[in-house]
């Protein structure tokens, strides 16, 4: 089954990179855009054009190319052109808390690696998780098997 992350934190991480490029590119041209607007030429309307067009690519692409697949033995996360895949017997701990604060999945491999995943809207992919990692622990047991992994 294939799941999206959440539109509202996707746009807004996106929305921050945007306005940081905006602040990129225009301090770049700077001084094409200090007559007043009705003088402009032909270039500060091209530099408009480009980013917002960039802009518009870059949220589809990331709508088009970002979600999850979910599995009965693993979890699928489809990034670009990246596949990651996460099996359901690896994961040893699951943050509850964190997803219930911030609804990111934050979740521990049998290795002592931290994963962050952006939940769903339906919190399907967190839910499916809880149901079907069989080897979590408790965060006591956590703690005593991973002492140097910070929670």
């Amino acid at each position: 089954m294939k799941v999206r992350p959440a539109i509202g934190r996707t746009i807004g991480i996106l929305i921050i990179l945007i306005i940081l490029g905006a602040g990129i590119i225009f301090s770049f041209t700077f001084n094409l855009f200090l007559k007043p607007i009705d003088q402009w030429g032909w270039q500060p309307w091209v530099i408009i054009g480009v980013w917002a067009a960039l802009s518009i690519g870059m949220i589809l692409l990331t709508f088009l190319t970002s979600y999850y697949e979910v599995y009965r033995k693993y979890v699928s996360v489809k990034k670009g052109t990246k596949t990651l895949i996460y099996y359901y017997s690896d994961v040893v701990y699951i943050d509850e808390a964190q997803y219930r604060k911030n609804k990111t999945i934050a979740f521990f491999t049998n290795q002592g690696h931290s994963r962050y995943l952006m939940g769903d809207k339906k919190d399907i992919l967190f839910n499916t998780m809880l149901q079907n990692c069989k080897n979590r622990l408790t965060t006591e047991e956590f703690r005593q098997k991973y002492p140097k992994v910070k929670l």
